[in-house]
């Protein structure tokens, strides 16, 4: 089945939409080996990420750059436009104090580790105005039809038409692939502490660039 088949259009998140935006979120990502690393409590991993992408899915629904699927949501793509500051630790500090009987101080210590390891990077490979992806997420029943490649398309080509690029780290090879088939390439593969897992810092050019770096690429070969 094609995502063609399943008849879903993209269109901003809308408020009354966070709440399951933030289920569909937790799912996939309660699964992630960074997931699992940063809060290695299985019993309540789903829970703390929902709170957590609640959060982040409320404070970045002004900037009007969350999309996802109608009519149901089948997926969600949360963008950080160009000139807006990621949420930092600090910046959540005071719904963390009312979730830490469910994170927990390790799982605090180590999400303001992550945060502040990931804004390093995007601070040393994407100094220019860029968009940032917050997040990407499918539901289960939904994997493999496109429609992430359909969430992300419209900042893709905003970001092309405006010559901005665009960065994103993830934590599985399986993404690492897919973001490449959309133009990413991987800067960096880290791990912000010893016992992590790894992370791809990964970003995209306009476009337009990646076409004029090749043709110079072949230019000089001739």
């Amino acid at each position: 089945m094609s995502v063609e088949s399943t008849a879903v259009t993209i269109s901003p998140l809308s408020k009354e939409e966070i709440d399951r935006a933030s289920d569909v979120m937790a799912g996939a990502f309660a699964v992630d080996p960074l997931a699992s690393y940063l809060l290695p409590d299985d019993r309540n991993r789903l829970e703390a990420m929902r709170w957590f992408w609640y959060e982040a899915l409320r404070r970045s629904y002004p900037h009007g750059r969350t999309y996802t699927t109608a009519p149901e949501i089948l997926g969600i793509a949360s963008w950080l436009p160009p000139g807006v500051q990621k949420e930092t630790f600090w910046n959540l500090w005071l719904s963390i104090l009312q979730t830490l009987h469910r994170v927990g101080w390790r799982g605090a210590h180590r999400l303001f580790a992550l945060m502040e390891f990931t804004e390093m990077l995007r601070v040393r490979h994407c100094p220019s105005p860029h968009w940032y992806l917050d997040g990407l997420a499918i539901t289960p029943k939904s994997q493999g039809l496109g429609i992430g490649s359909l969430l992300l398309q419209s900042v893709l080509d905003l970001a092309d038409r405006e010559e901005q690029a665009c960065c994103l780290y993830t934590s599985t090879e399986r993404a690492v692939r897919f973001y490449q088939r959309q133009g990413f390439i991987v800067c960096e593969e880290a791990c912000f502490q010893t016992a992590a897992p790894p992370l791809w810092f990964m970003v995209r050019s306009p476009k337009d660039f990646q076409s004029s770096k090749l043709a110079k690429s072949l230019f000089a070969q001739t």
